[in-house]
């Protein structure tokens, strides 16, 4: 014991002195920890600096110093440092300080936001070839893939870190990732294998000259962690003691709420209650501190599961609320569609990279096979009379022509596949609604039948009554929404479906309504500043008719989408969609009115935003015709809308528009048997 004390004391006086030592160097660490006592002769010197590449590094270490005591002030500091990085045009230092704010957002439980500056750092310490940004960047995508479960791809990107910080020498960085692997078996509940992680980690630490490469605190919390699964609750409670220490003393808040709630664990593990609800509690006011919130959810829920067992109701459900007011925080539907379309969009870029490389590729192929047509051109110029020349020459015509068809297959099966992207943020948000009653419903017969029990053991006919008819009533709402759920799941499936030209007999009424809400829905996913209002104007005696659902479904969708692009910069955007019933009989020029017997409806999309430039009103049907920015629209929406109607339904399709005062998209289609 007496050792063990002795090497805390020692690796204390060695982070003190090594801290001086790094502030007046020339190249300041950004990734060790500052103590607080240093920080006000640091924030002084910041103020009293003059140029800008000191008062980059000195921010850094301010920012690095309030990191795991408060983040406000670390986000603060860092987006300080970010700015001189970028005003001395110092591409490296910005990689490196988005990866650092991006782990601040981490701790923070921002999910979404940490994981996008991990790429972006990422991305640019690639360009860079900078294996510090790029080793860093990877380490940290691996630790917010551990706080999402994803166990298999965090072990993925610390493997690829571990071998960088190896190649660079960084054995402080490199332990620390046998660390975080030995942390992912913990949470697999593989105790031989965390243990056999965190001891390797531990003697390192130990046996290290320049030991204010690690993290004391974290080494110590996991190492208990490990002889916790093992069953060695005295070694495990010995560990999470000094993690304490070893935390208050470098004012390490986050290890230290860590700490406590691993202690917390322990208690009650041990059936030791009010212990284990003193530690949560401490957990809870010093994760509040750095607003460290999987640990204010984890400590919640274990208080409110003490206060259960006691009967104490009133503040089990007090904690319970907390705990989910952070689950929902952190991981959220509106967070999980942002991670989703943040790994989305990286995987998007790494195809287009991949594009981009056979696209040179190509174009180098392109280049000799020019300079072999050159030398076959002279040759066709002596033989242009040879039939055979000639019968070369029309196959490889028909090749291309039916390459083009192939080609052009492909980009319509694109524009489909895209509205269906569209379309999964809006599901994802319709389909919550009804999963949510369903999953409250569901937990509230539980609570019934514990009652129930009660009652037929009491033999109260009255109350058992009563249960039943709560019973009945709740399972019809759960009917009623898991059957909500269906229809909804149903419709995408439809809307993704192939090769099926089969009508059928379609609400257009119930259509249009739910791709209005879906497509506002997936909108405002994709880009949570978006806000406009929506309306329908919806006619209640429409009959149900014969349509391919899916496909007007597409034309619906990429209506109302391109009318809520259009109202982005309206001052009060919206958007309405209406439908009627009309005197309608088709003819050859199209649909046209003709008696009072309906015979016919028609769907309009409105809106009051910027409206279309009479010099293109006759373009907008054209195929690949579009106004969007590159890359943000193949041209075909419209034009594949248009044959939607008019070829596949024998409709219409008009477009009525005043520039600056908004456009309405008039569809009309027969009723046919």
């Amino acid at each position: 014991m007496c050792a063990i004390l002795k090497d805390i004391l020692d690796y204390r006086m060695i982070r003190v002195v090594s801290l001086i030592i790094i502030l007046f160097s020339c190249s300041f660490s950004s990734s060790a920890q500052v103590p607080a006592d240093q920080l006000s002769l640091i924030k002084k010197k910041f103020s009293e600096s003059n140029h800008d590449s000191t008062k980059l590094r000195l921010s850094t270490a301010i920012a690095t110093g309030y990191r795991f005591s408060n983040i406000d002030s670390s986000l603060h500091y860092y987006n300080t440092a970010l700015a001189i990085a970028e005003k001395l045009n110092s591409t490296n230092q910005k990689a490196y300080l988005l990866s650092l704010i991006g782990a601040v957002f981490l701790e923070n439980g921002k999910l979404p936001e940490s994981l996008a500056y991990q790429f972006e750092a990422l991305r640019i310490g690639e360009e860079l070839r900078d294996t510090v940004v790029t080793s860093n960047a990877l380490n940290r995508i691996g630790n917010v893939y551990m706080e999402l479960a994803d166990y298999r791809r965090a072990i993925e990107y610390y493997e690829l870190s571990k071998a960088q910080f190896w190649a660079t020498g960084d054995t402080g960085m490199y332990h620390n990732e046998i660390s975080n692997i030995g942390n992912i078996y913990s949470l697999m509940n593989q105790p031989d294998s965390a243990l056999y992680y965190q001891k390797i980690v531990y003697k390192a630490s130990l046996s290290a000259t320049d030991r204010y490469d690690y993290t004391f605190p974290e080494i110590m919390f996991r190492y208990g962690n490990a002889f916790k699964l093992k069953q060695s609750l005295d070694s495990a409670l010995f560990y999470y003691q000094r993690a304490i220490q070893e935390a208050q003393f470098d004012n390490d808040l986050r290890n230290l709420a860590m700490s406590y709630y691993s202690i917390a664990e322990l208690y009650l593990e041990l059936q030791m209650t009010d212990s284990a609800l003193n530690y949560a509690q401490n957990a809870i006011l010093t994760a509040e501190k750095i607003s460290f919130k999987k640990i204010i959810r984890e400590s919640a829920l274990l208080i409110s599961s003490v206060f259960k067992e006691r009967k104490n109701y009133e503040d089990a459900y007090s904690y319970l609320i907390m705990a989910n007011e952070v689950q929902e925080d952190i991981a959220g539907t509106k967070k999980l569609q942002e991670l989703q379309q943040i790994i989305l969009d990286e995987q998007e870029r790494n195809k287009e990279e991949n594009i981009q490389r056979i696209a040179n590729q190509s174009r180098n192929r392109q280049l000799a096979l020019l300079t072999g047509s050159s030398i076959l051109v002279l040759i066709g110029l002596i033989l242009f009379r040879n039939n055979r020349q000639k019968q070369k020459a029309n196959r490889a015509l028909k090749e291309s022509i039916s390459k083009l068809k192939s080609t052009q297959t492909k980009l319509i099966h694109s524009e489909k596949m895209a509205s269906l992207g569209e379309l999964t943020a809006g599901i994802a948000h319709e389909i919550q609604n009804p999963l949510n009653f369903v999953n409250n419903f569901s937990e509230l017969n539980k609570e019934l039948v514990d009652e129930l029990k009660d009652a037929v053991a009491k033999n109260d006919q009255e109350e058992i009554q009563a249960i039943l008819d709560d019973l009945h009533e709740n399972e019809t709402k759960i009917a009623h929404h898991g059957k909500r759920a269906e229809e909804i799941v149903k419709s995408m499936l439809q809307h993704s479906r192939t090769g099926n030209d089969e009508k059928e007999l379609t609400d257009i009424n119930q259509l249009a309504d739910e791709y209005l809400r879906l497509a506002y829905h997936g909108l405002r996913a994709k880009d949570k500043s978006f806000n406009a209002d929506f309306k329908t104007e919806l006619d209640p005696s429409l009959p149900t008719i014969n349509i391919i659902p899916q496909d007007i479904g597409r034309v619906l969708l990429n209506l109302i989408n391109n009318a809520f692009q259009a109202v982005r910069e309206t001052e009060k955007p919206i958007v309405t969609v209406s439908t009627k019933y009309l005197p309608l009989t088709p003819s050859k020029g199209g649909i046209i009115a003709d008696d009072d017997s309906p015979k016919g409806i028609q769907i309009t999309i409105s809106d009051n935003g910027i409206g279309i430039p009479d010099n293109i009103r006759d373009k907008i049907f054209q195929p690949f015709f579009t106004t969007k920015n590159a890359g943000e629209g193949t041209g075909l929406g419209l034009s594949m809308s248009h044959e939607i109607i008019t070829k596949g339904h024998g409709g219409t399709l008009e477009v009525e528009s005043e520039e600056g005062k908004g456009t309405s998209f008039i569809f009309k289609l027969p009723i046919t048997k």
